[in-house]
């Protein structure tokens, strides 16, 4: 049976829901955004009428205000967002199971054997969309295909409030002549590597040698010229899946750029700290550890490690991240982010053996104290109870530095 794929994408969501309550604002330019007073003060959605200035999301706040002098900024309300987002995905739930989100503002739903044909899917596009402005005063734009990818490229296609099809008839005259960094999972950093090989549009990338393609971006190369190709064939989850975790990290960006290694220390080690918390949530382990470095002229450095075993401890975390920084940085800028992930995550109950080695054995000891700190910090709050490893790193530092400032206050600075 040919697949029918929707890709659902709300329009201006942030911003959009915020007009709701605020409908004075639906013709003015209007943006929301982030705490203009620190660095990651940026916009997070706009509206129309702020659009038509070339207001773009992601830039920093004083860019739209000089495009846009009179441009109106909100706060977020990120619990109004996960509201109307839960109430979206609950009606999408009437026409299938299978609705996956991507995102609070976007889902892929599976209307194979729900709808007969490309013609039938469009009446029930319509609907939804209706929908979507008559009970939430929201629009919508909805992307048609035979694969999740292309659906994806048809909600984009044609916004705000369109239905855009892609078939299996018509999908090469319309998709191939679109640039390369429109397909799904193709960031800057990808589409300027293609380019260095003339692969400029989708075409390009789909009638290029699949091989080669493997070989010149890895193993994201061959999914790529798969979906160039029209070759997904990923399902859409059931309703109430819940996907497990590729990789778990944490990134900041601090008030000040770093310019000392013991700013570096203190920012992993919290950083380390949050990712091996989120490891045992998920009762998960991390088996290589990565960091991601940008520098204040938003160069990007990435360097990872494989561990001598699983681990969902911080210090283990912390020591990789730290080694890999002094490897890999020269210090001639100043980092104004940087992030710490684990990937090729494995279960934590995945009948690891007990081993001779005295380090190995020291982990799995370990393990059975984060396990008991994380009961602790549960029961009567987190940060009652702290690893010796983390109050020796502050202790260190703070002796080093005299007085210590949070690096991720405003006025942050270790030194």
């Amino acid at each position: 049976m040919k697949r029918i794929i929707f890709h659902i994408d709300q329009n201006c969501y942030f911003a959009s829901v915020e007009m709701i309550s605020r409908p004075e604002l639906r013709n003015v330019p209007m943006a929301v955004a982030g705490d203009a007073s620190v660095r990651h003060g940026i916009i997070l959605a706009k509206n129309e009428p702020a659009k038509k200035y070339g207001i773009k999301t992601a830039e920093a706040i004083w860019q739209a205000q000089a495009k846009c002098p009179e441009l109106v900024l909100v706060d977020a309300h990120h619990e109004k967002y996960e509201f109307y987002s839960k109430k979206l995905r609950e009606m999408y739930s009437e026409y299938t199971d299978r609705v996956e989100p991507f995102g609070l503002d976007e889902c892929w739903l599976d209307m194979t054997g729900i709808v007969n044909d490309y013609a039938e899917a469009e009446e029930v596009a319509l609907e939804i969309r209706n929908r979507v402005k008559d009970e939430f005063k929201l629009t919508c734009s909805v992307g048609i295909s035979f694969n999740k990818v292309f659906a994806k490229l048809g909600s984009d296609y044609k916004k705000p409030d369109a239905t855009t099809v892609f078939s299996d008839a018509d999908w090469k005259e319309k998709i191939w002549p679109m640039p390369v960094e429109d397909l799904l999972f193709v960031g800057k950093h990808t589409a300027d590597k293609l380019s260095k090989i003339n692969v400029k549009t989708i075409g390009d990338l789909a009638k290029t040698d699949g091989e080669y393609i493997s070989r010149y971006l890895g193993k994201a190369g061959a999914a790529l010229w798969e979906y160039a190709n029209g070759l997904d064939d990923s399902p859409v989850a059931v309703t109430g899946f819940k996907r497990v975790p590729k990789s778990i990290g944490n990134s900041t960006t601090t008030a000040e750029d770093m310019t000392s290694d013991r700013q570096i220390e203190r920012t992993l080690h919290m950083l380390s700290e949050s990712v091996a918390q989120r490891l045992r949530k998920h009762s998960l382990k991390g088996t290589v550890v990565q960091i991601t470095v940008r520098d204040r002229d938003l160069a990007i450095y990435e360097k990872q490690r494989i561990l001598y075993r699983p681990v969902d401890d911080a210090k283990p975390i912390y020591e990789a991240a730290r080694d890999l920084f002094r490897e890999s940085y020269d210090w001639n800028k100043g980092v104004r982010s940087i992030g710490v992930r684990c990937t090729k995550l494995v279960g934590s109950e995945s009948g690891e053996q007990m081993s001779i080695f005295r380090e190995i054995q020291a982990g799995q000891r370990d393990d059975k104290l984060n396990k008991a700190i994380d009961d602790i910090n549960r029961r009567y709050g987190t940060g009652v109870i702290k690893s010796a490893a983390e109050s020796d790193v502050v202790s260190r530092q703070n002796k080093d530095a005299g007085t210590c400032k949070d690096p991720f206050h405003p006025e942050g600075n270790l030194e």
